[in-house]
């Protein structure tokens, strides 16, 4: 009897010692299942807190080294909305549902007075005549931009410290998004300049083998650059623009007169401004022929090619700073 209950004491215990084992076994697990979870959990917090950083990095920057004349024209118009108001955010709130536009105006027409000697660009979003105007001088990224509301003058700087100033608001995207929507070299309703400029033009004076739009890539970076001519006046999108008259006087800094000479065997035009002579600051344009196609050689005083525009943006592309033998560079 005495062992019986020996081999029953021993059962028991045994059984004992297996359910606690179970359920030590059960608790482990859980623990690990619960610690698993944690460490998963957390890896995902890290990696969700990762792409929160990145997408925090990602956004669009603009280069003012790397800007085309639309983009430069998009930028200061933003930067003036946002830096003064007034009628510059009317027009940047109106380009959003349309177009921005950009009209080449003179001094005289405008009543500027600056020591500037470039012209005047007016800028809209409605099509019509804005007081939102600017000045450009220099080139590139330290190229400098003064900004006007009507005849007053706000304040200069450069076009470095304008995509700055955008890009810590993150306003590149907008920037981009009016470029595309931007149009240079517009006639905008109420343009005081069309006006004076038909009423002193009786007749034809630049001949019609320059007169179209022309473009040109040889930029040095790709970007396309726009000639405008017609009958009497003369705009490019890198600041240059003439009212041509028929006689060499005149008071008027953005006027100009016309020669004809032959450098390098090809006949140019060039184009000076009042009370200088043919030269060195002179604008040479000639009509020519490349590859079977009409284009303008653009020249220096010594006829070496400063580029030469295309009738469209294609062919100016294909030809991007492409030198051909007949011409001197």
């Amino acid at each position: 009897m005495k062992h019986k209950l020996t081999v029953l004491v021993a059962i028991s215990a045994a059984l004992t010692l297996a359910g606690c084992s179970q359920t030590t076994q059960s608790n482990t697990q859980s623990s690990q299942s619960k610690t698993s979870k944690v460490a998963k959990n957390s890896s995902d917090n890290s990696n969700t807190s990762t792409a929160s950083s990145k997408n925090k990095d990602t956004y669009t920057k603009l280069s003012a080294s790397k800007m085309d004349y639309k983009t430069t024209a998009s930028a200061i118009a933003v930067y003036a909305a946002q830096k003064y108001g007034d009628t510059w955010e009317i027009a940047v709130n109106a380009a959003k549902q349309g177009n921005l536009g950009v009209a080449f105006r003179s001094k005289d027409a405008t009543g500027i007075t600056s020591d500037n000697d470039g012209y005047v660009y007016e800028v809209s979003g409605t099509g019509k005549s804005s007081n939102a105007r600017y000045m450009l001088a220099g080139d590139g990224a330290d190229k400098q931009v003064t900004i006007f509301v009507k005849q007053r003058n706000l304040g200069t700087t450069s076009l470095k410290d304008i995509v700055a100033y955008l890009n810590q608001k993150n306003d590149a995207d907008l920037v981009k998004q009016l470029a595309e929507k931007t149009q240079l070299n517009v006639k905008l309703a109420g343009d005081e300049d069309t006006q004076k400029i038909t009423n002193n033009s009786s007749a034809s004076v630049i001949p019609s083998s320059l007169q179209g739009t022309w473009y040109t890539a040889d930029t040095g970076n790709g970007n396309i650059d726009t000639l405008t001519v017609t009958d009497n006046k003369i705009n490019d999108e890198a600041g240059f623009s003439m009212n041509v008259k028929a006689k060499t006087s005149g008071s008027s800094t953005s006027d100009g007169y016309m020669n004809q000479t032959t450098i390098n065997g090809i006949s140019f035009y060039s184009f000076t401004n009042m009370g200088q002579t043919p030269g060195q600051g002179s604008t040479y344009l000639a009509p020519h022929t490349e590859d079977g196609q009409s284009v303008i050689v653009s020249a220096n005083s010594n006829g070496r090619t400063n580029a030469v525009y295309w009738k469209s943006e294609a062919l100016a592309k294909k030809n991007s700073n492409k030198q051909f033998s007949d011409l001197k560079y």
